[in-house]
């Protein structure tokens, strides 16, 4: 069975245009057990996603795709940082995937939020981490002529850090039609060879229906200041639907890959999302504890006995 790994909601600022409870909706037409939300730059579709998922019985996946530089103190241009996908496996790896995407928007804020290799090195415990195609860091340095043994090197950074949490994805769409793609492919598909990477298969939605891309491409243009009608707003190419494993399947196929290499990725989708765990604990809570000097603890146990609400003890 195909489970959708990657896509956007409307959390994804006039980037995509369905609420996660639609999601979930076409999620349950499919009748898939599992499915993900990647929104970019924040958190904050998770709430609400997380409350449909539960209703609906279907396990809730938490990413979220964040800029990604070498070295946070280079001098970068917004276009020129690429995305990375990070997944929260565990618990642990929830509250880290909290820290990496507060760091992304606090200090790495400088043209576009983003974290560097330290920053993932210091939470990765408990999180997956993903590089695919399209405006991923790998995209974007094919697009600025870097060379391939450079960007392998870049990649064996991130595999050190995250070892057998490391995946590379390739994307289902049509290899003819979207530019680098191909390439972007077929050098995911090489780094997997290289490093024993596993590689997770996904088309990367933006709304749950063919029937919703005129929408998309309308919040598109609003985002980039454009009309409708003008010639040189953005007219995404693909099909960026929720699609059923008869699509992906086909979409694959036609692009002249192998059967036996589409049903180990969809098994490798499969598998990454039966051994998540992380869960948003609606329960109990999630600020965090600070301790107070010595001097005021101290002060607390003297004087506690004597800290009673006027008005508590008459009666």
């Amino acid at each position: 069975m195909y489970i959708p790994l990657h896509w956007h909601s409307t959390f994804s600022f006039l980037e995509a245009v369905s609420s996660p409870g639609n999601i979930v909706k076409k999620a349950q037409e499919l009748w898939l057990p599992a499915i993900a939300i990647t929104d970019y730059t924040g958190l904050y579709g998770l709430p609400s996603f997380t409350q449909a998922t539960k209703a609906a019985d279907i396990k809730a996946i938490l990413w979220v795709e964040l800029g990604f530089v070498l070295d946070l103190n280079a001098t970068l241009l917004g276009k020129s940082i690429g995305n990375i996908v990070l997944l929260a496996e565990t618990q642990e790896g929830y509250q880290n995937l909290m820290k990496l995407t507060s760091f992304a928007n606090q200090d790495g804020i400088s043209g576009k939020p983003k974290i560097d290799l330290k920053a993932l090195q210091q939470w990765s415990k408990g999180i997956v981490t993903i590089t695919w195609g399209t405006e991923s860091w790998l995209w974007v340095m094919l697009n600025a002529g870097e060379q391939k043994e450079r960007i392998f090197e870049i990649y064996e950074m991130i595999h050190k850090i995250s070892g057998e949490n490391c995946y590379l994805e390739v994307v289902a769409q049509s290899e003819q039609e979207i530019f680098h793609l191909r390439e972007i492919n077929q050098l995911c598909l090489s780094f997997a060879e290289k490093t024993g990477t596993k590689c997770l298969i996904n088309n990367i939605y933006s709304y749950p229906n063919p029937t919703d891309k005129p929408t998309r491409e309308l919040a598109l243009a609003i985002k980039d200041n454009k009309k409708i009608y003008d010639s040189d707003r953005r007219k995404p190419v693909g099909a960026y639907h929720i699609m059923t494993e008869e699509e992906i399947r086909k979409i694959w196929l036609d692009n002249g890959y192998s059967e036996e290499q589409l049903n180990e990725r969809l098994t490798n989708n499969e598998l990454l999302a039966e051994r998540v765990s992380a869960q948003i604990p609606f329960s109990s809570g999630l600020f965090p504890k600070y301790a107070a000097p010595a001097e005021i603890d101290q002060l607390y146990e003297q004087h506690k006995t004597e800290l009673i609400i006027e008005g508590e003890t008459s009666a």
